[in-house]
């Protein structure tokens, strides 16, 4: 695991195991765990974020700021736009290694693939931004269940929205690791199984990241604040 995506990990670690015995319903082997920490499914239906792109909404990125406040709107944010590399998962297998996210399910096609990176890559940079109101629109309704959970389990961030639960866990330490990762991310693949999928994409200094995504009434959800790096 490299600098970067290193510091953010363990800043973060804590709430990913959080999210992920919420979901699970406990520990269990590692790909037991994987399979279960995601929730998607290939119907080939755009999502919003993919519709916005469709009809131009952020096809150039211009307009966007790059410094909305934690505390600022969803609206506020404005989606940019990435270039992907795609390839699909094989470029990612480690030879002797752990390969149950690379070689999940099978490899999505391109409308599918383009609906989900769209989503990651927003959810990235609305994280960056400190646009945690932003941030939760791209996440899951599970994985904002949880962190709302967790929240009330510490007796702080009870009853107040998704985005001012994050922007309290969220460690400041991690912020440059998050503005870096959301820069550099380029999707590889998207790997999909019945109601699960995992979008796999390298970010910083070359680590290769597993985000697990959830598919909620045709649109793409992100299932963790975080993905897991996977060399």
């Amino acid at each position: 695991m490299r600098g970067g995506s290193k510091t953010l990990f363990f800043a973060l670690v804590a709430l990913l195991l959080a999210v992920g015995l919420a979901a699970c319903g406990g520990g269990g082997d590692s790909s037991t765990t994987t399979e279960a920490s995601a929730q998607g499914q290939a119907e080939g239906k755009p999502n919003g974020a993919a519709k916005n792109r469709e009809e131009g909404k952020s096809s150039s990125g211009e307009g966007h700021s790059g410094s909305s406040p934690s505390s600022g709107n969803a609206s506020d944010f404005v989606p940019r736009h990435h270039s992907d590399s795609g390839g699909g998962s094989t470029q990612f297998t480690v030879k002797g290694g752990d390969n149950s996210v690379q070689e999940f399910g099978e490899e999505a096609g391109s409308s599918e693939f383009d609906a989900a990176a769209a989503v990651v890559h927003d959810f990235l940079d609305a994280r960056a931004e400190g646009n945690w109101a932003a941030a939760c629109t791209y996440m899951s309704k599970a994985t904002i269940e949880s962190f709302e959970k967790l929240a009330a389990q510490a007796k702080q961030g009870e009853g107040k929205s998704c985005g001012a639960i994050l922007a309290a866990l969220v460690s400041p330490a991690a912020k440059s690791a998050i503005k870096a990762e959301a820069e550099k991310a380029d999707v590889g693949s998207l790997r999909v199984e019945g109601e699960q999928a995992f979008v796999i994409y390298t970010g910083v200094e070359g680590t290769v990241i597993a985000m697990p995504m959830a598919n909620e009434g045709g649109d793409w959800k992100v299932a963790s604040l975080a993905g897991a790096p996977l060399n």
